[in-house]
């Protein structure tokens, strides 16, 4: 499947790079609704890249095999030999020079992650950090586990077809915190001590999923219902029920809709679509996850037995 480049390079005069760079995009998320973070994945040759910017704050990942880049720092290019693994981290509208060299016919295999900044902006907020004077860092390191992880789950979601809201923006908010504590200049403060959401809170915040999951349900609207940031509802609602919002949200779907299908009124797929899934196969997984049958089969088993 051929996709576009959905992560465009800038000039340093706000002019747009055309034609963008020479790399064929074999996955993205652009179809998703993840509105906070974007995943492509590219097949990258030798090229140059001198004086551009990102408009997001864009994380590149080695993939693939070992590869050879360098970066101007000072005036000066220094060499980067970039292992699976390596990490390069981009803040927006900081301008960058790089060379990337592979043999003739051999293609660099990276991983980009695009985060909006405004949504890095709520998240610092919700962090009680100064947003205002928050600085994230251009850096490169060899490794960096915890994006990883974060990077993989993101590309896992996108290959799985698991693209609801909730998925995309529980991973994208991870994702922006480790950046602010790893890759800026702000020091976040001591944790603080928390025992959960106080019980009418809960009870809002569990009533208001309820009633909404037919929607696109997200963490900043249950938040904004109970009016606490997203960050510290989702650390405090998970306190309470021993689930993140996300988990807690597709459990109460997958009841919904063994709710409805028990009754006989809905097929699967409009079942599905009432409790809020992307499409059958989306609850089917889920489905299977949480009660371990699929639901074709949980209707077979509940049809009368005729008697001879």
């Amino acid at each position: 499947m051929k996709y576009p480049h959905g992560v465009p390079l800038w000039r340093t005069n706000e002019e747009l790079l055309p034609g963008n760079i020479p790399s064929r995009v074999v996955l993205s998320s652009v179809s998703t609704r993840w509105n906070d973070v974007l995943l492509e994945q590219h097949r990258l040759p030798s090229s140059e890249l001198a004086d551009l910017t990102y408009k997001r704050h864009v994380v590149a990942i080695n993939i693939g095999h070992s590869s050879t880049w360098e970066f101007k720092k000072e005036g000066q290019f220094r060499r980067f030999f970039k292992a699976r693994g390596a990490i390069s981290f981009f803040p927006s509208h900081q301008p960058f020079s790089g060379r990337l060299k592979v043999e003739r016919g051999v293609f660099a295999n990276v991983l980009f992650l695009a985060l909006d900044p405004v949504f890095v902006r709520r998240v610092a907020e919700g962090l009680e950090l100064d947003s205002d004077r928050i600085e994230l860092i251009e850096k490169r390191r060899s490794t960096d586990p915890t994006l990883h992880h974060i990077a993989m789950a993101l590309r896992a979601g996108v290959q799985s077809g698991a693209v609801d809201r909730m998925y995309g923006e529980a991973l994208s908010t991870a994702l922006t915190v480790h950046l602010l504590r790893e890759y800026g200049a702000a020091v976040l403060g001591p944790k603080r001590g928390y025992g959960g959401l106080p019980r009418a809170k809960l009870v809002r915040a569990v009533e208001y999923i309820q009633d909404h999951l037919d929607t696109d349900l997200t963490v900043s609207r249950i938040a904004q219902a109970v009016y606490i940031s997203p960050y510290h509802f989702t650390k405090l609602f998970k306190q309470s029920t021993g689930q993140s919002p996300h988990q807690y949200v597709v459990e109460a779907r997958v009841r919904k809709a063994k709710e409805l299908l028990t009754k006989g009124k809905f097929t699967i797929s409009e079942a599905a679509y009432h409790v809020g899934f992307v499409d059958q196969s989306h609850l089917t997984r889920h489905f299977k996850r949480v009660f371990g049958l699929p639901p074709k089969r949980l209707l077979s088993l509940r049809r009368p037995q005729i008697v001879v």
